[in-house]
């Protein structure tokens, strides 16, 4: 069973700004509490990084698009977890004004075992106030950089 949300936020940097620091995995854990921890395994060709994640969730983040400043996708691959069988997502960063709309699509795959069902809201509901949080974080930090350059 697939469960993806879609969140945008709007943030007053331009999209290489908002790319460069969110695609940086030494600083995805201080707006990210989902991330844990980060380890960057390859750059080159294509980014893959092994993460830690709340709920116990183990995986490789192994990138399929790598467009700096406009586009990501990347799926899970390697997961160990207890629920989350795999998933993946989408990140874009669109000029808007003076600034950027950041856009995520943000999936997983969770485990269709028929005592899960009756969580499935739940899980949801977390995805998306947790996609949508750590946007928030982002903007908070990057515009606060802003106006302290």
């Amino acid at each position: 069973m697939k469960l993806t949300v879609f969140e945008s936020i709007y943030v007053a940097r331009t999209p290489a700004d908002v790319w460069d620091f969110t695609q940086d995995y030494s600083r995805r854990t201080d707006w990210d509490p989902s991330i844990l921890e980060a380890t960057v395994l390859e750059r080159e060709p294509s980014p893959r990084v092994r993460v830690r994640a709340a709920g116990g969730l183990r995986a490789i983040f192994q990138y399929r698009q790598f467009d700096r400043p406009t586009r990501t996708s990347l799926v899970m691959e390697e997961v160990r977890a207890f629920l989350i069988e795999g998933g993946g997502g989408s990140w874009s960063y669109e000029p808007s004004g003076e600034g950027t709309l950041w856009t995520q699509s943000n999936t997983l795959i969770v485990n269709s075992g028929w005592w899960w069902r009756p969580l499935i809201p739940l899980v949801r509901y977390q995805l998306r106030a947790s996609t949508k949080g750590s946007m928030g974080r982002a903007k908070a930090l990057l515009e606060a950089n802003e106006k302290a350059s």
